[in-house]
């Protein structure tokens, strides 16, 4: 079976995103079936993965996550790039990620004379929501591409979401949309890849930083939507400075600076380190530098690929008490009400601390099987 992506984003780049985009081909291409994914012009190449950019131009270069207009000539050009892969690849059915793979696989496979090909479109988040987080002032935009997003949606012959929450506010009156979150990636976990000299000596840098002290890691995007600002305000305010805590963030987003400036007039240097972008290949061996993880964001219409990671480290886990959050971690995780119940979660965590998560249950590939499953019955139902 050929699956054409579409992923209208500068993949790869260390982002939540991407490394559903990521994952899904990946073991895709493990279950048997052939992977080729049409993006843009910037980001990284990922060995194994087949990748059609566009070219140019060379003045976007924005890769974090987000809306901006210059995106509109970016998709214009994915297009017509799809529409060749289309005729070149042929492909059985299109994976469409995001509004924009969608609405250009639509028209994509129109312009290549391959109307037929069934469509999956797989949905990350809420579409207000996005430009909530990241483009609040942009509200001609919103208005515009929130009544456009409902037409879109119905081009999709079948919708997979990567959340109940996205499920129950869109599609719970039918059948329509299947819910796949995010697994764990033990691939990634079982076989770490070895460090570039850049990341071993960033290693070196946060293990000579840590110094004897437990460390609470989060690594993600650097912004107030994901709950960042909210964290470093509570860590401030708590005293688990002086009962031996540390804070690791790893990432980058628009609020970094913020953030950088906020610990230094409040002296937290020697409690708060900034790690810079990590690599997703990298992840293991920065987590297994920490005593618990988090995720301090609250609940939304968006899965959490971070849980599966905290989990896949074996680490405590502390993070909001919501219902995905409990799905996924049960009795094992270390619940807030609120961010001010940071210090008591992490009180009974001990240094070293080993969780034993079910793996194996919460498992990328065990969640994969059912999108291929998807693949093959609207394929099949093509050929008929």
């Amino acid at each position: 079976m050929r699956i054409l992506a579409i992923a209208a984003t500068p993949f790869f780049s260390d982002r939540g995103c991407h490394i559903r985009i990521l994952n899904e081909a990946r073991y895709l291409q493990k279950m048997g079936a052939e992977v080729r994914l049409s993006t843009y012009h910037i980001g990284e190449d990922v060995p194994g993965l087949s990748i059609a950019r566009i070219k140019g131009p060379k003045w976007y270069k924005k890769t974090s996550p987000g809306f901006s207009w210059g995106k509109l000539w970016l998709d214009f050009k994915l297009l017509f790039l799809t529409r060749r892969e289309i005729r070149k690849f042929r492909p059985d059915a299109i994976h469409a990620h995001l509004y924009e793979g969608l609405a250009i696989g639509h028209l994509a496979k129109k312009l290549a004379f391959r109307g037929n090909i069934p469509i999956v479109f797989d949905l990350q988040g809420n579409l207000d929501e996005e430009f909530e987080s990241y483009n609040k002032k942009n509200k001609f935009a919103k208005k515009m591409f929130s009544r456009l997003s409902k037409i879109v949606a119905k081009w999709a012959d079948k919708i997979v979401v990567s959340s109940e929450n996205i499920w129950k506010q869109n599609f719970q009156n039918g059948s329509f949309a299947s819910i796949i979150p995010d697994g764990i990636d033990l691939d990634l976990f079982n076989n770490p890849q070895e460090l570039s000299k850049n990341e071993q000596k960033k290693i070196e840098s946060i293990e000579n930083w840590k110094s004897g002290s437990r460390l609470l890691a989060y690594i993600g995007g650097l912004s107030d939507n994901k709950g960042v600002g909210e964290l470093l305000n509570a860590f401030l305010r708590s005293d688990l400075k002086n009962r031996g805590w540390r804070l690791l963030l790893g990432g980058f987003g628009k609020d970094e600076k913020k953030y950088k400036k906020f610990v230094n007039e409040n002296n937290l240097d020697k409690w708060v380190y900034f790690a810079g972008r990590v690599s997703y290949f990298s992840l293991p061996r920065y987590l297994a530098l920490a005593d618990a993880g988090i995720d301090p964001k609250k609940d939304s219409t968006e899965s959490s690929g971070k849980l599966m990671n905290l989990a896949a480290a074996g680490l405590p886990i502390v993070c909001f008490d919501s219902k995905f959050n409990r799905a996924r971690l049960g009795e094992k995780g270390n619940y807030l009400k609120n961010m001010d119940d940071l210090e008591n979660a992490l009180k009974n965590i001990q240094t070293g601390e080993k969780v034993k998560y079910d793996l194996e249950n919460l498992s990328e590939e065990k969640e994969v099987k059912k999108l291929f499953e998807i693949f093959k019955s609207i394929s099949a139902k093509n050929r008929q």
